[in-house]
């Protein structure tokens, strides 16, 4: 968080994609657990993966060329988790409540942020806007299937809730307010921690 604030390309290039790689091996080593449930480390393991090249790409994101790719990246990455938590827990009729809920939630920060997002970039805001709602209403799923625990349910909807408002906060910075001490940082380093964590759960 100090590095982004201080604009310090230098560190963020070495801290951001670091801690990362951290939560993937937490992830990873799941593997060398008693009974490894590999379905579910497979599935972080490629969505935090994914995330990872993006870390390392996206260090200036004041340039809306890297906002864009890093757009991309996370779109690819956070699909990864939504549709395999998907595969894993499938759907259940509590979904459509998470999901109106959720909705209206895109509908508000879209409505704040749109009167500065550029032209060009509100195509992919509009589709990226709502890919970490979905992917937050996958890992609430788990709280409704039979495939996960609680513990875990509640670690991956903590992870991807973070990760949601990290880039909310983002977002309101870039399009509406500047805002000089944002938690997004530590949001999605923290996120993507949870996330490998309930892999031990």
């Amino acid at each position: 968080m100090q590095a982004r604030v201080r604009d310090d390309h230098a560190r963020i290039r070495v801290i951001q994609p670091a801690t990362v790689i951290v939560s993937w091996l937490i992830a990873a080593a799941g593997l060398l657990g008693p009974e490894p449930d590999r379905a579910l480390i497979g599935v972080v393991l490629a969505g935090m993966g994914i995330a990872i090249v993006g870390d390392f790409l996206n260090i200036d994101m004041e340039n809306m060329r890297n906002v864009l790719r890093g757009l991309v990246i996370a779109v690819v990455a956070y699909m990864t988790y939504a549709i395999g938590l998907t595969v894993l827990n499938g759907f259940h009729p509590q979904d459509a409540i998470v999901g109106a809920v959720l909705l209206i939630g895109y509908v508000v920060v879209n409505r704040l942020i749109w009167p500065g997002v550029e032209r060009d970039m509100r195509i992919p805001i509009l589709i990226y806007g709502l890919v970490l709602p979905f992917a937050f209403s996958r890992a609430a799923s788990t709280f409704f299937g039979d495939a996960f625990s609680t513990a875990q349910a509640l670690f991956l909807s903590l992870g991807a809730l973070s990760l949601w408002v990290g880039d909310v906060e983002f977002a309101l910075h870039l399009f509406r307010r500047r805002n000089p001490l944002m938690y997004g940082p530590i949001l999605y380093a923290g996120g993507q921690l949870l996330i490998a964590c309930s892999i031990w759960l």
